[in-house]
């Protein structure tokens, strides 16, 4: 039953996994959302090879297990290197190379050709792949995504401990860590493919685009969005401050800061974000046709 429960979650799974593409439209996250697409592919691949038809041996299960849970911690780190116009050159120079590092243990075996033998990952490398796992997935932490990043850091944490050297006794059946990993892997992806603060009505617009980019960036492009704006209000002696949970205004907006605000907000953000992107969450403005440089380039 458990395992009917889990291949129909990841069947729901392919319909939000679908409009991955048409959510990160007009930002610099499509390649994240590639790696994402990537990871869930061969997740779903693995789970039903190994607990849906049981065509595999315990051994090549383990090694298949491992490369899930290796490269779907790719999207989380693709997002730490969104910015442009370096997402290529972090794709081939972190990515890449963090998938040859963690993944050497599958890796040998295709490049020496060896008997394919159980899984048993060596402390240090178990070490490395919780620290990678925890930097992607914390980004999310304190955003809207942060239960599903915990249920993140929850599965791949039952795959990987449960192959190491270094295993408790509770996590010692393989089978039973990866079913309640696929579980959570699931709801993770159910949860995150939610109602975003784009489709809530009532929000003022510059809090909606905010929420919007802080959700989707994380705290690491957030937190730094928030310190260029904060300085430049400072600087400039405007009556707002930028919150974690939107513009804070000091008595009443006026005319003059929402349209620096507006100027602010499309400067920084072109580095993520098309004027599009922008358009959808605070209409188009006369403002954007003359973005020029304000001397606060993050």
């Amino acid at each position: 039953m458990n395992v009917l429960l889990v291949t129909t979650g990841i069947v729901l799974v392919i319909r939000p996994m679908l409009r991955l593409r048409q959510t990160l439209r007009f930002t610099s996250l499509i390649p994240a959302g590639y790696w994402a697409l990537s990871a869930a592919i061969l997740w779903s691949f693995t789970w039903m090879v190994d607990q849906g038809l049981r065509l595999s041996s315990p051994a090549i299960s383990d090694h298949l297990w491992y490369a899930s849970a290796v490269v779907s911690l790719c999207p989380a780190i693709a997002v730490l290197g969104s910015r442009r116009p370096g997402v290529r050159v972090w794709n081939w120079f972190i990515l890449i190379p963090m998938l040859f590092a963690l993944g050497w243990p599958v890796m040998t075996l295709l490049i020496q050709r060896s008997e394919v033998r159980g899984l048993q990952l060596e402390t240090p490398q178990l070490i490395a792949y919780l620290l990678v796992l925890v930097m992607g997935a914390g980004n999310y932490f304190g955003t809207r995504h942060t239960f599903s990043g915990l249920l993140f850091v929850i599965a791949n944490g039952l795959v990987v401990l449960s192959s190491s050297a270094s295993c408790p006794s509770w996590l010692s059946d393989r089978g039973w860590a990866r079913l309640w990993a696929s579980g959570c892997m699931v709801l993770a992806v159910v949860l995150t493919g939610g109602r975003s603060p784009s489709q809530t009505l009532g929000i003022e617009k510059f809090d909606l685009l905010w929420l919007d980019f802080f959700d989707q960036f994380g705290v690491v492009w957030g937190r730094r969005i928030q310190d260029r704006v904060n300085f430049i209000a400072m600087k400039e002696n405007w009556p707002a401050r930028l919150e974690l949970h939107g513009v804070q205004w000091k008595g009443f907006p006026d005319p003059v800061t929402e349209g620096r605000l507006e100027h602010t907000f499309r400067w920084l953000l072109r580095r993520f974000v098309d004027r599009g992107w922008i358009d959808q969450r605070i209409g188009q403005s006369s403002a954007a046709e003359s973005v020029t440089a304000l001397g606060a380039d993050s």
